[in-house]
């Protein structure tokens, strides 16, 4: 019996919480509530129209600078730059032979 009035409740009002459980007991009367029940299929009495306003992202705003984008991608170990230079490949090997010795 109680989850009949509960389901009712909940189907009414959109939830079951305090405020929808005063509404139905003591604020709205029986045939207010009786005229909702039946009409609710058809019209949603809690409905507010909202107008959403488009805001429109210009591309120069997306656009990223070369630093930022290299940035990004050394998170990701993506796209480091090699060496040039034959002492940057040999400084680059000392120092991964000193880590993985040390």
């Amino acid at each position: 019996m109680f989850s009949e009035h509960n389901e009712r409740i909940k189907h009414i009002y959109g939830n079951y919480c305090l405020w929808a459980w005063l509404r139905y007991w003591y604020i709205d009367s029986a045939n207010q509530v009786t005229m909702i029940l039946i009409d609710k299929g058809f019209y949603d009495y809690e409905y507010e129209k909202v107008d959403k306003t488009k805001q429109f992202v210009d591309w120069e705003d997306t656009v990223k600078s070369d630093e930022e984008v290299d940035a990004m991608l050394k998170m990701f170990h993506i796209g480091q730059r090699k060496p040039e230079t034959l002492e940057d490949i040999q400084n680059y090997i000392i120092k991964e032979e000193k880590y993985d010795g040390s």
